[in-house]
């Protein structure tokens, strides 16, 4: 299954299974609301759906198996392109840190299925192109994403490439097991106890560089303020309740590793 890394996976009911005929690349669309589309996308009368959402403050929700499955989203273009839903309106531009998780989409569609790291506004060719150059084809949406949106596509593509090359450059390895017992043991062990320290800095540099924890507890203890921050984390990246309770998952982590240079293991 096709499912990044970091995105928050909400499967819906409006996708055409096993239908992806070719993997030319992504189209970039803007919702012209606020608020996640889950709920509209789950609804079969709405006749809608995307492989992606990114909303203002960079998080992404996932709601096919892209590459797979195609979503409801530019009509004669499903079976050829992923998809992606940026909040906002055409008239505004796309925040940071959308471009930025637009560019980990694109650089995880160009590791998994090829896209290059190219614009084109085209209904053929691979790279990266926009709803409205699809014409009635496509559903007729010609103001799709806005001009201001589209111009941003090689922004994308170039935070994209440096992305795809700190990832090749990347040779730090962090144990997901190793990273959840510091998050258990750290907290009610001794005052500054370093459960798995090395790794655990890792985690913590890259929290810090989020802006979720201050540079006085970047020390290798997992203790309470880097979990409030790893709670933090998970907040931001749509998950409530027990889900965000500071022990890292693989999700979240995978996540912060992508944009921080570093991988996860068991």
């Amino acid at each position: 299954m096709a499912r990044m890394p970091g995105a928050l996976y909400r499967p819906v009911v409006n996708v055409h299974a096993n239908g992806v005929k070719e993997r030319r690349g992504l189209c970039l669309h803007v919702q012209d609301d606020t608020n996640s589309p889950y709920g509209w996308f789950n609804t079969p009368s709405s006749q809608a759906s995307s492989d992606f959402w990114v909303r203002l403050d960079g998080h992404i929700e996932q709601y096919c198996d892209t590459g797979v499955d195609y979503a409801w989203a530019q009509a004669a273009g499903n079976p050829f392109y992923a998809s992606v839903e940026t909040e906002g309106h055409p008239d505004t531009p796309l925040t940071l840190e959308q471009v930025e998780s637009v560019a980990h989409i694109y650089a995880w569609g160009h590791a998994e299925f090829g896209w290059p790291l190219k614009v084109v506004d085209s209904t053929t060719e691979h790279g990266f192109t926009y709803h409205g150059v699809g014409g009635s084809a496509w559903g007729g949406h010609t103001g799709c994403p806005g001009g201001i949106r589209k111009a941003q596509r090689q922004t994308i593509l170039d935070r994209a490439a440096e992305i795809l090359g700190q990832q090749a450059a990347s040779t730090t390895t962090v144990s997901l097991a190793h990273v959840i017992d510091a998050a258990r043991r750290d907290p009610t062990a001794a005052q500054g106890a370093t459960t798995h320290r090395t790794e655990v800095l890792v985690v913590e540099r890259a929290l810090r560089a989020e802006g979720l924890l201050a540079a006085q507890w970047v020390d290798g203890s997992f203790g309470t303020k880097t979990k409030t921050a790893y709670a933090a984390l998970q907040r931001r990246r749509g998950f409530t309740g027990s889900d965000a309770d500071g022990i890292p998952g693989r999700s979240t982590l995978s996540w912060l590793g992508q944009r921080h240079g570093f991988t996860v293991a068991a």
